[in-house]
C-alpha cells in the first residue's frame, strides 16, 4: 500500500472518530483523536510536493495549536484558540499577496462580485450583532477575528474570480468551510448551545486544512478565458 494511500485512509477514520465523539458527546476520544488529525494533514502535504513551504508549515502548526488549546483546560485556553488561528488568517493573506496577478474582472464578474459583497456584509454584520453582547471581556478578540475572516473571504473570492486557477479555487473553498466552521463554533458559544452547531464545526474544520494542503497541491495554471 502506498504511503499516500495509508495516510488518507488514517485521515478519514481520524476525522469519522472526530466527530463521532462530538455527536457523541465522548470528550476523552475527542482528546486523543483530534491532535492527531493536523499531524496526518502535514503528512499529507509533506509525501505530495517536493519542496516543502515553511510558512505553510507554521499555518498547520498554529492549526494544530488552535485545537490542542480548545482540549485543554489551560487558562486563558479560549484567548488562545482566538490568537493562534488569527495569526493563521492573517499568514494566510500572504498567499493571496503571493498568487496575485493583475486585474481582469469583465462586466459579468464585477455583477457577481458586488452581489457577494453586500450579501457577505450582510451576513458577517449579522453574525456580530448574534454574537457580540455575548463576548463579553474578550470583545476586542472576538471582532478583531471576525473583521480578519471577513477580509480574507471577500480577498479569496476576489481572487478567485479573477484568476480562475485550481489553486485559487481550492484556496476559495478552504475559507469558505473556515467561515462555516468558525461561524458555527461562534453561534454555539455565544448565542444558542446546539449539538448540530458543535458537529458541523467538526466537519468543516476537518474540511477547511484538507482543502489547504489541496491548495499548496494544486496547479497554478489559471482556468479563465482570455478575450481574443
Amino acid at each position: 500500500m502506498k504511503i499516500r494511500t495509508l495516510i488518507k485512509i488514517l485521515l478519514l477514520i481520524t476525522s469519522a472518530l472526530c466527530v463521532i465523539s462530538t455527536a457523541l458527546q465522548l470528550p476523552v476520544l475527542e482528546l486523543y483523536v483530534k491532535p492527531m488529525t493536523v499531524p496526518l494533514f502535514f503528512m499529507l502535504y509533506w509525501f505530495n510536493v517536493k519542496k516543502p513551504d515553511g510558512i505553510f508549515l507554521i499555518v498547520l502548526v498554529l492549526c494544530f495549536l488552535g485545537d490542542i488549546f480548545l482540549l485543554t483546560d489551560i487558562g486563558n485556553g479560549f484567548i488562545y484558540v482566538l490568537l493562534s488561528y488569527t495569526f493563521c488568517y492573517l499568514i494566510l493573506f500572504y498567499y493571496l499577496y503571493k498568487n496575485h496577478k493583475p486585474i481582469d474582472y469583465g462586466v459579468t464578474d464585477i455583477v457577481y462580485l458586488v452581489v457577494f459583497f453586500i450579501a457577505w456584509t450582510y451576513i458577517a454584520y449579522e453574525i456580530y450583532a448574534m454574537t457580540y453582547q455575548a463576548m463579553g471581556g474578550i470583545k476586542p478578540y472576538g471582532v478583531s477575528y471576525l473583521v480578519i475572516l471577513y477580509l480574507l473571504l471577500l480577498g479569496a473570492v476576489f481572487q478567485y474570480v479573477n484568476i480562475r486557477s485550481a489553486k485559487s479555487l481550492w484556496f476559495l473553498i478552504a475559507i469558505l468551510n473556515f467561515v462555516v466552521s468558525d461561524t458555527c463554533f461562534a453561534l454555539n458559544r455565544f448565542y444558542i448551545p446546539s449539538i448540530e452547531f458543535e458537529i458541523i464545526n467538526s466537519i468543516y474544520q476537518l474540511l477547511a486544512v484538507f482543502f489547504l494542503v489541496q491548495f499548496k497541491i494544486a496547479s497554478p495554471i489559471s482556468l479563465k478565458m482570455k478575450n481574443i
